[in-house]
């Protein structure tokens, strides 16, 4: 009853329903890798752009104004509730009294609302106006980068610990051997410039060459593509007309599949002459992805770091806000109501013109009071004309 109402609402109703609210609710990792893309601009940031934290984050903050809202109405309705029980018992026989008693209760009931809606309003948009990274709870950025790193750290050790790779073997490192540079099972050696000719050598000659049961380099075919000797007359050798040159049958005709992974269908080149310009396509409307598109290691590793973020600051507003609605609601609602409710019956009841219209009683109390007043008129004069017989002698 009362105060207990309110203090259930505040602990059981608010607070429970917000510390279900999720940092994450209605955003998904699609639109965190979209903001942040769209929060490098023209050229890729070196690191995790702050704007895409601080727009995401905003975001969610906003979410909360409506549950604090909702928390003021929540409390409104059970003052009115209160004042409705609190009514005597005596007020019942003059009406007129009574409905001018809960008018200005309710007036002033709803007069307090408002200011109590835009204070909490105003707590959210204090939070949307500085984002504090420096707040001690905050986890802030070189702790969420640490913990990810962490994270991925031990993630590499289980997957180390429970897989290996089968048919790679790692030489011990001797003096001029590159320490990066495996051998397969197969003896032919991979070195880690990716355009020395130890590696050029061991590239397939097409993705097909390369479809083998297990995918590891032990079955790769012997079918390889070899550059041609270098020539210094730049004639019949060389790196760039190993490239593009016209005995390369491989770069040619059949795409530069070796190269990228991909095949180009927008250029063709003539056999024994430069390659024809390439057209570039139209740009669309609407840069979107395709379903289902994987993001690379740097996309998913900024992705953790500003959802790490947005859960470490949404939920110190998260833990403010719960603990600043109530205050905000009991100072500007219940203790307003509380302290201002006498004087504003005094003022609005008090006067002199209005005695005679607010004391007027029901038309059903004056009925009953006149029956009863005849009523007891009548049992009086009932007991005297009983005292008189008793009173009267008869052998006199």
């Amino acid at each position: 009853f009362g105060g207990a109402r309110i203090s259930y609402i505040f602990n059981e109703i608010f607070a429970s329903s917000l510390y279900s609210v999720g940092a994450f609710d209605g955003l998904g990792d699609e639109e965190i890798r979209t903001t942040i893309q769209n929060a490098n601009g023209t050229r890729p940031a070196l690191f995790v752009p702050e704007i895409s934290f601080d727009i995401l984050v905003k975001r969610q903050i906003g979410r909360l104004h409506e549950p604090g809202i909702q928390c003021v109405d929540l409390c409104y309705e059970e003052l009115q509730r209160i004042s409705a029980q609190s009514e005597p018992v005596e007020l019942s026989r003059f009406p007129v009294l009574r409905e001018r008693m809960v008018e200005v209760v309710s007036n002033l009931l709803k007069r307090c609302v408002g200011p109590t809606q835009m204070m909490v309003g105003n707590i959210v948009k204090i939070e949307l106006a500085y984002i504090n990274t420096s707040h001690p709870d905050f986890i802030g950025g070189s702790r969420a980068v640490a913990r990810l790193m962490e994270k991925i750290g031990q993630d590499n050790d289980s997957n180390r610990r429970r897989s290996t790779r089968p048919g790679i073997v790692h030489p011990p490192n001797t003096g001029g051997d590159n320490p990066s540079t495996v051998t397969t099972a197969t003896g032919a050696g991979v070195g880690a410039t990716p355009l020395s000719s130890s590696s050029l050598s061991n590239y397939p000659l097409n993705a097909a060459d390369n479809d083998n049961d297990d995918g590891s380099l032990a079955n790769t075919p012997a079918r390889v593509l070899h550059p041609p000797p270098y020539d210094s007359s730049g004639a019949g050798g060389g790196l760039m007309n190993f490239i593009f040159g016209a005995g390369n049958k491989a770069t040619t005709t059949g795409g530069n599949k070796w190269l990228d992974g991909k095949e180009n269908n927008n250029a063709t080149a003539t056999p024994g002459g430069p390659p024809s310009i390439v057209h570039l396509p139209q740009v669309p409307d609407n840069i979107t992805r395709e379903t289902g598109e994987v993001p690379t290691d740097r996309e998913r590793v900024e992705m953790e770091i500003i959802k790490s973020l947005i859960s470490s600051y949404f939920g110190i507003v998260r833990k403010n806000f719960i603990d600043m609605v109530p205050k905000t609601i009991m100072y500007f609602l219940v203790n307003h109501v509380r302290d201002a409710m006498q004087n504003e019956l005094v003022s609005e009841l008090y006067r002199d013109a209005e005695i005679g219209t607010l004391m007027q009683e029901a038309e059903d109390i004056a009925q009953r009071r006149q029956t009863c007043t005849e009523m007891r008129d009548l049992l009086s004069k009932a007991l005297e004309i009983v005292n008189e017989v008793r009173d009267f002698n008869t052998f006199k």
